[in-house]
This record gives structure tokens, sequence and C-alpha cells, in this order.
């Protein structure tokens, strides 16, 4: 088992950049709508909106709060285990502590997938809340750590909101040095990454690229781990901390008729409109 009690050293500096691509794709073009259909979401909408076409336009596709931002490395240990971890088990993160470094994009994050609508006069668009993380590899000299974050960004907007698929990234640690050797936080750049909701209206949007990434001085080189679990395994272990379902085995679908013949048995498909595990649809 590895003991993260010491595995940080709060002194250090650790410098780390934000990207933010604009939306390239959506369903309803709900990011840039024309002056009539703008105008008609306002009017349709319960309250006096103080908001202009221009200003709905720049809506979802905010700039980073801060390109650059110093933490220390005592900021990094929300993501370590409390407690001795082997290499795959999963712990839940600290929701609070890794607001700090989700606020480098938006200062309106929140990882409470809910929020109240005045339209419609209840709670709506509750999610899967939290962030996990994983002991994906270790060697003599570095430890990985894998996780993933669910959260939700409010904007200034009528029932205006920005909800990533996930962020997932990684966190690599100096065993000699305790300090942070790498840490990268991202929207995995898949299409339909992104549910945005404004004036009532929901729709799915891609973002290429959006990321956290630490700038170091050190030459990041090839690992050789002593232990470790592969990408595809971490991605499953995450997964199915959030989603019970995500436990079931899926067929592939050039298998699935060859299978239904040999066993017997009907095929039940499911059609969906987005991704089934994640949180952007």
């Amino acid at each position: 088992m590895v003991d993260f009690s010491d595995a940080l050293s709060g002194a250090a500096r650790v410098q780390v950049q934000a990207h933010r691509d604009p939306i390239a794709d959506a369903t309803y073009n709900l990011h840039q709508p024309t002056q009539e259909k703008f105008d008609r979401l306002k009017a349709r909408w319960p309250e006096p909106v103080n908001m202009e076409w221009e200003d709905a336009l720049e809506l979802f596709n905010f700039k980073p709060l801060h390109p650059l931002k110093n933490y220390s490395t005592a900021d990094f240990q929300v993501f370590l285990p409390p407690s001795p971890v082997d290499i795959g088990d999963v712990w839940d993160i600290d929701s609070e502590g890794i607001l700090p470094f989700l606020r480098q994009f938006h200062l309106g994050v929140t990882t409470e997938l809910r929020y109240y609508s005045k339209k419609r006069e209840r709670q709506v668009r509750k999610g899967t809340n939290g962030a996990k993380a994983c002991l994906k590899a270790i060697s003599p000299e570095h430890i990985e750590i894998a996780f993933r974050i669910h959260a939700l960004f409010m904007l200034d907007g009528p029932g205006a909101l920005f909800m990533p698929a996930q962020f997932a990234g990684h966190l690599v640690i100096n065993r000699n040095t305790r300090h942070v050797y790498k840490f990268s936080l991202a929207l995995p750049s898949r299409n339909s990454n992104v549910d945005i909701n404004a004036f009532g209206v929901a729709d799915i949007v891609f973002v290429p690229h959006m990321e956290l990434s630490a700038l170091s001085d050190a030459p990041i080189h090839e690992i050789a781990w002593e232990t470790a679990i592969t990408e595809g395994e971490t991605r499953k272990k995450l997964a199915t901390a959030f989603y019970k379902f995500a436990e079931i085995e899926w067929t592939p679908i050039e298998d699935v008729l060859e299978l239904a013949k040999g066993t017997n048995r009907p095929i039940h498909a499911l059609v969906l409109f987005g991704t089934l595990d994640d949180e952007s649809c």
C-alpha cells in the first residue's frame, strides 16, 4: 500500500495555465442565436432580462478568468487519499477543495449539479455530483493519480448553465522531491461534450479544448512504472464509482448478431442522444 501522508511538500510553487476553445459545433446553435430567436426567448422569459443580443453571442464562449495562476504544492493535497491505498483503489475528493482550481476558468463554478429554475419554479438539472480519484501507477520515483470531476458553471444570463461532460485528469508526484511533476485537468475532446442551457432551452455542443495544465521546468520523460493499471481500466473504475450501470458489459455492435444467434437470445438495443456515462446530456 502507498502512504500519501508525506507525499507533497507545501513550499514549492506550481504555475498552472488555463486554455478554453470556443464552441466548435452545436445541435441547435443556442450559443449563437439569431437576433429574432434571441428576442423570442427574451420575451418568453418570466422576468425582465438585462441582456442584449451581442451579450448572448458571447455568453457561452467565456475565456479563462486566470490564463495563468500560481498554486502552492499544498493546494494539490486535495487530490490525495486520506489513508494508504493500493493500485486501482478509488476515493472521494473533497468537492470544496477542488473549486479553487475550477475557478481559474470561471467564478460561477459549482460541484452541486442542480439549480432552481424560476421559470419552472422547481429544482432542475440534477446530475451525479462529486469528484473521484484512483491510484493509477507507482514507481520508485513517481506516483500517478487519475481523477474525474463533475462540475457546473452558472453564467450571468437567464437560466444560463455550462455543463461539461466531466473533467478528467492526472497528477504525477515526484516521490524524492515531494513536488508536483505533472498535472492536467481537461474536458475530454469528443463530440457533444458540453450541455448548455439558457432561457429554459437546452443544447449539446462541442468544445475542442478546455484544460488546466501545470508548467514545469523539469524535463518530462517516459516513466518506467513498477506497477500500473491501464488507461481503460482507470476510466472504468472511475466511471463505476459514479454510475452503477457502468458495470454493465456492453457487446460491440459488430459482435451482437452472431452472439444472439449462438445463444438464441433477443437483442436489446439502446439508441442514445448523447453519451450515457457522463453529465453532458
